[in-house]
C-alpha cells in the first residue's frame, strides 16, 4: 500500500515537472524569438551607421553596439499582440511556438551554443594554466609566456591573464602589455563575454555570430587609441609593434582558440591591418573630460531604453481578471468563455458564485439531461495565451437552480505556478 502511494506521489511529481519544463520551453522560445527578430533590424542599423556616420568616430562606433543591450528586454512587448504592424511582423513566431517540436529545438540550439562557447573559453583558460609564468615582463595581471609565435593576447573575465610570446623582445614588451592592460581595464573581455551570453540566447541570429570580428575590431580601435595617448607611446613605434606582431603570426599561424580573448594582431588580414595602422596614424587627441561625459549620457540613454521597454511590456504576471469559462459534459463542442460575468458573477479563493438562470439560458438542455458543469475562472498570464493558476470547480446539473449557486473554488496555484509566476 505505502509502496502504491510512493509510485503516485513520484507520478505526480514527474508529471508536473514534465508540465513545468514544458512551459519554460514554450515561453522563452517564444519571447527570445521575439529578441531575434528584433536583433536582426538593431545589428543592421549598428552596421550601416558605423561605416556611415560614425566611420570616423572610433568611441561612437564602440558605443552603437550597446543598441543590443535593449533588445534582450524586448521580449514582452504589447505591441506584438495589439498592434497591427506587431501582428504583421511578429505573430508569425508566435503562432509556429504552437508546435512543441519549434519550443524544443530552440532550447536545445540555445544548450549546444552555449555549451560549445563554453567548452572554447574552458579549452582556452586550461591552456593558458598550464604556461609559466613569464620572469622578464611585470604586470599588475599575471602574465604568462607561450613557448612559440603567437600574437599576445588577454583572456579570463575574473582573474584576466596576459599571454606573451617567449620571443617577445624587451623593446617592444611594454607597448604589448600596455595595450592588453587596457583591454582588461575597459571591461572588453567582459563586454565580449557579454555579447557570447547574447549569441546564446539569440543564436538563430547567425549575424551575430558573423559580426564577433566588427566588435573586436571596434574594441581594438579604442584600445589602441586609449593606449597610446594614456602612455605617451609613439605612433610609430606603436605601429611597428603591430606590424612586427603580425608578421610574426604569419610565420607560425598557430592559434590557441582565442576567440573568447582579446588579442594585439590576431590573424587579421592584410586590408583590416592596414586600415587599422592608418586610424593610428589619423587619430586625434580625445578629450576624457568629454569622453566620460559621453559615456553617463550613453548609460543614461540605455537605461531610459529599457524603462520605456519595460513600461510598454508585459508584466511578470498578470491577472487574467473575471474572465471564466464554462464546460458542460452534454455539449462539449460549446464552452463558453463568459466575459461580461453573465453566468459566473463572482469568485474568490474558496467559493465561485453562478447564476443559475442564466447558466440555462445558456444550456436548456441541461435541465432534461444528466451531466456535470465545470467551471474556470481566474489566473494568470505571462504574454497573452502563455498562462496558468486559477481555480475550477464542478456541480452536477440537478443540483442547478435558477437563484445563485455557490461552488467550491479548486486553487491550482502549487509550488511549480508559483516558480512560473516568478520568471
Amino acid at each position: 500500500m505505502s509502496e502504491g502511494v510512493v509510485m503516485q506521489g513520484m507520478l505526480l511529481f514527474f508529471n508536473q515537472l514534465y508540465s513545468f519544463l514544458e512551459f519554460v520551453c514554450v515561453y522563452y522560445s517564444t519571447i527570445l524569438g521575439f529578441c531575434v527578430i528584433i536583433s536582426v533590424f538593431v545589428l543592421g542599423i549598428i552596421m550601416i551607421l558605423r561605416s556611415t556616420l560614425f566611420a570616423r568616430s572610433i568611441f561612437g562606433k564602440g558605443a552603437l553596439w550597446c543598441l543590443l543591450i535593449p533588445v534582450i528586454f524586448s521580449g514582452k512587448l504589447h505591441a506584438y499582440f495589439e498592434t497591427h504592424i506587431g501582428i504583421r511582423m511578429f505573430y508569425w513566431w508566435y503562432l509556429l511556438c504552437s508546435k512543441r517540436w519549434i519550443c524544443v529545438a530552440y532550447i536545445a540550439g540555445l544548450i549546444i551554443s552555449g555549451v560549445y562557447l563554453f567548452t572554447k573559453r574552458k579549452k582556452l583558460m586550461d591552456t593558458v594554466n598550464r604556461l609559466y609564468d613569464a620572469k622578464d615582463h611585470t604586470s599588475v595581471f599575471v602574465i604568462k609566456e607561450f613557448p612559440g609565435h603567437i600574437s599576445s593576447f588577454c583572456t579570463g573575465c575574473i582573474k584576466p591573464v596576459i599571454v606573451v610570446p617567449e620571443s617577445l623582445q624587451a623593446e617592444t614588451a611594454n607597448i604589448v602589455i600596455k595595450h592588453e592592460e587596457t583591454h582588461i581595464r575597459l571591461g572588453h573581455l567582459w563586454i565580449l563575454f557579454f555579447y557570447d551570453i547574447l549569441r546564446v540566447l539569440l543564436w538563430p541570429n547567425l549575424f551575430l555570430h558573423l559580426c564577433v570580428g566588427y566588435l573586436k575590431r571596434d574594441l581594438e580601435d579604442i584600445c589602441d587609441t586609449v593606449t597610446i595617448q594614456r602612455n605617451k607611446i609613439d605612433v610609430c613605434d606603436y605601429g611597428d609593434t603591430i606590424i612586427g606582431s603580425a608578421k610574426s603570426m604569419m610565420m607560425a599561424r598557430k592559434k590557441l582558440g582565442c576567440d573568447s580573448g582579446m588579442s594585439f594582431a590576431w590573424d587579421d588580414s592584410y586590408k583590416v591591418l592596414k586600415k587599422r595602422l592608418q586610424k593610428i596614424i589619423d587619430r586625434r587627441t580625445y578629450n576624457t573630460n568629454v569622453l566620460m561625459t559621453g559615456i553617463v549620457l550613453m548609460i543614461v540613454a540605455v537605461i531610459a531604453t529599457v524603462g520605456v521597454i519595460k513600461a510598454y511590456s508585459y508584466k511578470r504576471t498578470n491577472d487574467i481578471g473575471m474572465i471564466s469559462s464554462v464546460c458542460y459534459t452534454g455539449d462539449l463542442d460549446n464552452i463558453y468563455t463568459d466575459f461580461d460575468q453573465a453566468v459566473v458573477t463572482d469568485f474568490d479563493d474558496e467559493y465561485i458564485y453562478v447564476d443559475g438562470k442564466a447558466l440555462l439560458n445558456k444550456y436548456p438542455e441541461a435541465l432534461s439531461e444528466d451531466g456535470w458543469f465545470y467551471f474556470a475562472v481566474g489566473g494568470y498570464y505571462k504574454i497573452p495565451g502563455i498562462g496558468g493558476g486559477g481555480g475550477w470547480g464542478e456541480i452536477d446539473a440537478k443540483e442547478i437552480h435558477e437563484g445563485t449557486i455557490r461552488i467550491q473554488n479548486h486553487t491550482e496555484i502549487d509550488i511549480w505556478n508559483r516558480i512560473i509566476m516568478w520568471l
